[in-house]
């Protein structure tokens, strides 16, 4: 989207198209179809450290864990600190809260202060304030974002820990009988049994790794998806600032016509104090 800094519908339009994307990260509209259907799981799952092939040794076949270890590979890759995703999640939350009372502020001020201003320049005055206000509160939007979409993140993660979990359950489910069954028949068998019951065993465990590996695509593929939309929000927050430097210029008192507002007071500007805080935590 293009945009220039005297359009005045364009700061809106780009405070709208924030509000969009922070919409569409929410609903979920990055995500695979088929990890959309994925059933959720709670953010605890991150810390989680759970070792489900831990039921092969309870069952008496542990011998075959090393044969199929590499189950619960991308469990290590995939857990993390939830309590970590949830502290940067408020920091942007924070962040988006204090830039959208700024704009209450300012908004307020503005109109409090040229309530009593005439004319066009009064209208152009107007105009200005409010593409000022919704610049600050397009801030407020790209911080919103960015702490929706590390919840998001966090969650499907943890969706994905659980459901990896559950496919190498299902699997020692399946080959725990194999195997006890094999052990049974070994002393009529010769061991013979148990020579033919392992290739199928690990089997099971090829086929359940085929599954998770698809399960880590959807999941690399969706994470593309909202890193594209965090990325177009760092975009559209771009334009607004440019936007509003210019803009900026007029909130100091200048106006775009020769007729001058009726009252002494300029309108208010946003402090280059404001200005710091409220991009801290965004660029």
């Amino acid at each position: 989207m293009t945009a220039t800094a005297t359009d005045a519908g364009t700061i809106a339009a780009l405070l709208n198209e924030l509000r969009t994307t922070t919409n569409a990260i929410a609903g979920d509209e990055w995500l695979s179809s088929d990890l959309a259907a994925t059933p959720k799981a709670p953010m605890s799952e991150l810390g989680s450290n759970g070792k489900p092939l831990q039921a092969l040794d309870s069952a008496g076949v542990g011998f075959l864990t090393p044969m199929i270890s590499f189950l619960e590979e991308p469990l290590s890759q995939l857990r993390g600190n939830p309590d970590g995703v949830q502290q940067g999640a408020s920091e942007f939350q924070t962040a988006s809260k204090a830039a959208t009372t700024l704009a209450d502020e300012y908004g307020a001020k503005a109109g409090s202060e040229t309530s009593d201003w005439t004319g066009d320049s009064a209208a152009e005055y107007a105009k200005t304030g409010k593409e000022l206000v919704d610049g600050v509160l397009s801030v407020a939007e790209t911080a919103l974002t960015n702490a929706t979409a590390l919840i998001k993140a966090g969650e499907v993660v943890a969706q994905v820990v659980a459901e990896v979990t559950r496919l190498i359950t299902e699997a020692v489910g399946k080959i725990v009988p194999i195997m006890t069954q094999a052990i049974a028949a070994a002393a009529a068998t010769f061991g013979q049994s148990i020579a033919v019951a392992i290739p199928q065993c690990v089997q099971i465990a090829v086929e359940c790794g085929a599954r998770i590996a698809a399960k880590l695509g959807e999941l690399l593929a969706s994470g593309e998806n909202l890193i594209k939309l965090v990325e177009g929000a760092q975009a559209v927050l771009k334009i607004v600032k440019q936007a509003m430097s210019v803009i900026g210029d007029k909130a100091s008192g200048g106006t775009t016509s020769g007729e001058k507002p009726q009252g002494t007071a300029e309108l208010p500007t946003i402090s280059a104090r404001d200005e710091a805080s409220r991009d801290s935590q965004l660029v």
